[in-house]
């Protein structure tokens, strides 16, 4: 991830907390073959009024919580663990970290419980936290946000976020847990992470983060933690391709696990490198203007080199991060061209033209 959302944005988590505990709770009277308090009776008042004024969640509470009396001992086991460690974010994160689900073993629970935290996600859209005029989904966005130095999708770089109104449609809001798969996580604002798009909706969909498609275990990058990555065009090369044009390539940094399956995810290569062709030869008319704007010598190489390094330093101005990487980026290749001795008259004509 390029960036990160402040933890404060999943303060008003309380509708997961008590959906996981109250759950909890229902096994646990279950195994002590105790009298069942049904939901959302055992929940304080002040939320207890809130979440009673949607009996959709109530009504799919007690599905779920009704089936779960006639599993055995055994299966019961199996929905507390699925529902303690889907909850255990960001920890779950770590390869250390065991994640189960009942998908395949329990498969009408695991619909159950699909329904009720689908019906609870779209609810965050509507309930407000007493004494808030603002529906948590909000509130969650608009803290995250505010957040963003570069207000843009920290998945990618490379599409914007707009600020909250209420008149505005929403931004796509991911499950980084798919909650296909880990539907008890469905509303745990840990859970769940503003993202572009595109991002959303054409390349994350329901990918399993935790797993790949040979079930190996992966780790992932927190997105309310404080641990970011980036690339570069480092290997790149101006004149390394068929017919003379340039070979790029777009390294993800740090060479970490969790860098991989950010890109995994992502396609996150592809596209910069596909977006990178697409704009070069566009960025390069833009590269000529700003050293005209210096009053560079095109004709001498040392002014154009000395323009360049102004260029890339500009590019941090860029309100797209990963736009403003892949230029700093063309810049460094533009410039270790021009510092090459078997390169540097090559590469100047070949600024000369593009300036022309």
């Amino acid at each position: 991830m390029l960036a990160t959302y402040p933890v404060e944005a999943t303060a008003e988590n309380w509708l997961s907390d008590c959906l996981a505990s109250r759950l909890l709770s229902r096994l646990e009277q279950l195994e002590a073959g105790g009298e069942i308090v049904e939901f959302p009776s055992d929940v304080d008042e002040e939320l207890r009024e809130v979440i009673e004024s949607y009996p959709g969640v109530t009504k799919r509470f007690k599905s779920l919580s009704d089936a779960f009396a006639g599993l055995t001992p055994e299966q019961r086991v199996i929905v507390r663990n699925a529902i303690e460690s889907q909850n255990q974010i960001p920890e779950v994160f770590d390869t250390a970290f065991p994640c189960t689900d009942c998908g395949e073993e329990l498969p009408d629970i695991q619909k159950l419980a699909k329904e009720l935290f689908e019906f609870s996600f779209g609810a965050l859209s509507r309930i407000k936290s007493p004494n808030s005029d603002v529906p948590i989904r909000d509130r969650h966005y608009e803290i995250a946000y505010g957040h963003l130095q570069k207000r843009c999708c920290p998945f990618c770089g490379m599409e914007r976020l707009e600020p909250y109104h209420p008149d505005v449609p929403r931004h796509d809001l991911d499950h980084y847990l798919a909650i296909s798969r880990y539907p008890f996580s469905g509303t745990n604002l840990k859970n769940l992470t503003p993202m572009g798009d595109r991002c959303n909706s054409s390349y994350k969909l329901a990918l399993d983060i935790l797993y790949d498609p040979n079930g190996n275990r992966l780790p992932c990058y927190d997105p309310y933690g404080d641990v970011t990555a980036s690339f570069s065009l480092e290997g790149s090369e101006l004149f390394g391709g068929h017919g003379g044009g340039p070979v790029w390539e777009v390294c993800l940094t740090p060479e970490t696990p969790e860098t991989a399956n950010w890109g995994r995810v992502f396609r996150l290569k592809l596209r910069l490198e596909e977006s990178l062709k697409a704009e070069f030869r566009g960025w390069l008319v833009e590269i000529g203007g700003f050293l005209r704007g210096l009053a560079c010598n095109l004709g001498i190489i040392e002014d154009v080199k000395a323009g360049l390094s102004r260029y890339k330093d500009a590019c941090s101005l860029e309100s797209l991060p990963s736009v403003a990487l892949l230029k700093e980026g063309v810049a460094s290749v533009l410039l270790q061209g021009l510092e090459a001795e078997d390169q540097k008259q090559r590469t100047h004509a070949f600024l000369i033209d593009a300036f022309a």
